[in-house]
């Protein structure tokens, strides 16, 4: 009898705290869906912040749960999640305002979490340097597609940084996670000059700019860019796509240039009238922006 008792009590026990974990982490993803929400939503820059802040804080919190991998995150509107070979990205966006962003970003594994640190290291040799998360340059990531050079797979990170009011950023990166920790970069972009470790193309916000992965013809696909005068809001110049496309195909292991894409279709025309003066009206997944 005493037996049967004892068991008994330790089942309720191993109950009750299951069920207090399972509770807690339903408390934790709530917390974190509400106010990714209010920090890409609320019309307030303070709202903003602070809504992001505990965003941050409670996502930290969730990540360092043992088992907090197997918990889908997919379903949180407003930040992104990216899945590789048995890892996981995840990354979002804070505007704090008009004219400055910030960007925070994850990469968890089953045994253990990296955090991305935006440093905003856009500067003179940016197009071939080698960042670690501690340096990055900070971004919302929108695709990953993996590939193997040299016997070693790779993946090609596609991100969004809005910059400010004006300009914007999309960058191709390649992750190397072969080593002990992460890097960002490797130069196996082939083009006309010095082996590049990502492409970033700043651009002009009037207009609309492609830089994504082509199933169809297995290539990079991305906007020719040009310097027009008289575009920008104060009538001055502006850098922008001229309608052209360019490619990127891999070839042994490396990502080799092409000038001219004939057989590739734009999504929508690189520039109106309608589109100056104005910052994108939809997020990075497509969606339409709340006002």
């Amino acid at each position: 009898m005493k037996r049967s008792l004892l068991l008994f009590q330790s089942f309720l026990l191993v109950f009750n705290l299951l069920q207090g974990q399972t509770s807690t982490t339903d408390s934790l993803l709530e917390n974190i869906s509400f106010n990714a929400d209010v920090m890409v939503n609320a019309v307030l820059d303070r709202h903003r912040i602070k809504a992001h802040d505990q965003f941050e804080e409670t996502l930290d919190s969730l990540l360092a749960r043992p088992g907090s991998y197997n918990l889908p995150l997919d379903s949180i509107h407003w930040i992104s999640i990216l899945h590789g070979d048995g890892f996981r990205m995840v990354s979002w966006q804070l505007r704090i305002s008009d004219d400055e962003y910030k960007y925070g970003g994850f990469i968890q594994w089953p045994d253990r979490i990296v955090r991305l640190k935006d440093t905003r290291p856009w500067v003179n040799g940016s197009t071939y340097n080698i960042y670690s998360p501690d340096a990055w340059y900070g971004c919302i990531y929108y695709k990953i597609i993996p590939f193997e050079s040299d016997g070693k797979k790779y993946y090609v990170l596609f991100g969004f940084n809005a910059e400010d009011s004006q300009m914007n950023t999309k960058v191709a990166d390649i992750l190397d996670l072969n080593g002990d920790e992460p890097k960002l970069g490797v130069p196996l972009f082939v083009g006309n000059d010095k082996d590049r470790s990502r492409l970033i193309l700043t651009y002009g916000d009037v207009s609309s700019v492609q830089l994504l992965y082509d199933p169809e013809l297995k290539a990079i696909v991305q906007d020719h860019l040009e310097s027009i005068p008289g575009i920008s809001p104060s009538g001055g110049a502006l850098v922008v796509s001229d309608g052209s496309m360019e490619g990127w195909f891999l070839k042994n292991g490396r990502w080799v240039y092409k000038e001219k894409m004939s057989d590739v279709k734009m999504d929508e025309p690189p520039m109106t009238d309608d589109r100056k003066n104005r910052k994108e009206d939809k997020d990075i997944f497509g969606r339409p922006k709340k006002q």
